[in-house]
């Protein structure tokens, strides 16, 4: 009876770890202009990342911020170096990006697929960024992120609004400690947004017009 018992308990252990392993969000930080949610994945420990925040501006000019890779060390969290490796058709590039870590950890680069989606009907407008760690030779003294997931949904609303969902998960590698990573995961995010905003207030994305983006309506964007 008693071994029936405890196989019964291992079996809801297993089930448990096999279909628990993706939490419901968990709101972290209540901002005046965002908010972020973490959430528990998988078995590595460290936490999937979501901002939820507006921003006044169009479709086309954060697609055209986004397309503008080399000026990601411009408003890209830590980035140092990024540029487009393969342009496979206009809205599905490849890129490498560089982060700078504090000394004594070693740089971490990256090489993702990133692709650019809209619903035709609804008009919201999805960007899939995947790391594609494989595809780009090893650089000396730099450790390579081979798990990383990042999207952004653009929705867009009247008045020249665009409702924007962030989410990344993503393993920075190495020997960093996952408290550690956990303690710091929204640092990079959150001023990357605030820099972010920044950059749309410029003419070169505020007045772009990305051909494969279409607009929710004709509307008027006041920066």
């Amino acid at each position: 009876m008693i071994k029936n018992i405890l196989t019964y308990c291992l079996l809801l252990l297993i089930t448990g770890l096999a279909f628990g392993q993706e939490d419901s969000w968990t709101l972290k930080k209540d901002k005046k202009d965002l908010k972020i949610y973490t959430r528990n994945i998988g078995e590595s420990g460290i936490k999937e990342l979501k901002i939820v925040t507006e921003m006044q501006t169009s479709l086309s000019s954060i697609i055209a911020l986004f397309d503008d890779v080399n000026a990601y060390t411009s408003w890209v969290y830590s980035t140092d170096e990024a540029k487009i490796t393969q342009t496979i058709a206009p809205n599905h590039i490849y890129y490498y990006s560089i982060s700078d870590f504090p000394w004594p950890l070693n740089n971490r680069d990256v090489i993702l697929s990133s692709l650019v989606e809209q619903d035709p009907e609804t008009k919201v407008v999805t960007s899939t960024s995947t790391s594609k760690h494989d595809s780009y030779p090893r650089q000396k003294g730099m450790v390579r992120v081979e798990k990383l997931d990042a999207q952004w949904i653009l929705t867009p609303k009247s008045g020249g609004i665009v409702h924007i969902i962030y989410t990344i998960k993503t393993d920075p590698g190495g020997n960093i400690p996952i408290f550690l990573t956990n303690a710091f995961i929204d640092r990079g995010p959150i001023q990357t947004i605030s820099k972010m905003r920044d950059m749309l207030k410029k003419d070169k994305y505020k007045n772009a017009k990305v051909d494969f983006i279409e607009e929710l309506a004709e509307q008027s964007y006041n920066h």
